[in-house]
Order: structure tokens, then sequence, then C-alpha cells
């Protein structure tokens, strides 16, 4: 899949990267939309390089084993874990299930950030 990797300056790298996996408390979603705000690419504190987009909007592609609420193909638009690797600078990103929520369908995945 393909990333987008954040370096200092901030200068961006798009590279191949292997799919995720979720842990047992996490949902890998099929990102449709990431937002993209000033800590992800300027504040000096966020270690770099890194995938730090965090805003993701998207489909759920595959849940952890301790997932219930949500199961491959949902709607969702979720929070990506600050300074943890898969973030939504990517085709697919990692969130924990406790910060994802279901996208209703009249809601479009850009809506979720406007």
């Amino acid at each position: 899949m393909k990333e987008v990797i954040v370096h200092d300056g901030p200068r961006t790298e798009i590279i191949e990267s292997p799919m995720p996996k979720p842990n047992d408390d996490q949902v890998v979603i099929k990102v449709e939309v990431s937002g993209s705000n000033p800590k992800d690419w300027k504040v000096w504190w966020v270690p770099k390089p890194i995938n730090q987009g965090d805003d993701i909007a998207g489909v759920v592609h595959e849940v952890g084993a301790n997932v219930s609420e949500f199961r491959p193909g949902d709607r969702v638009f979720a929070l990506h874990q600050l300074q943890a690797p898969h973030g939504s600078y990517a085709e697919y990103a990692v969130a924990w299930a406790s910060t994802t929520c279901h996208l209703r369908r009249q809601t479009t995945f850009e809506g979720k950030f406007f």
C-alpha cells in the first residue's frame, strides 16, 4: 500500500508499506478521506519521520479479535493514536475501536471533517 511519511522541513515522501494489522482492540480502515491538522506536519515535538495523519473517514477493512461493534464494510470515522504507526496518510490506517464511530449513509466521508 502507499503511505505518506512526513519529514522535518516539512517534506513528504510517498513510500510502499505493508498492510497494517490490527491488535485485538483495533480496526484497520480503508481510508477514503484524511484530515490534516497543523500538528501533523509543522510542530517541533512530533518525532519525524512519521505518518502522523490522525483524522480518518473510510470503510472498515479488518477488525481485531476483541472488536464486536464494527465489521468489515462498515462506514466509519476515527481518530488515529497520536505518534503511533499507520496513520491516515495512507491507503489503510489503524485506529482503536474506542476512538471509532459509525458514519451514517447520509453523511459523506468529506462531511465528517467540515
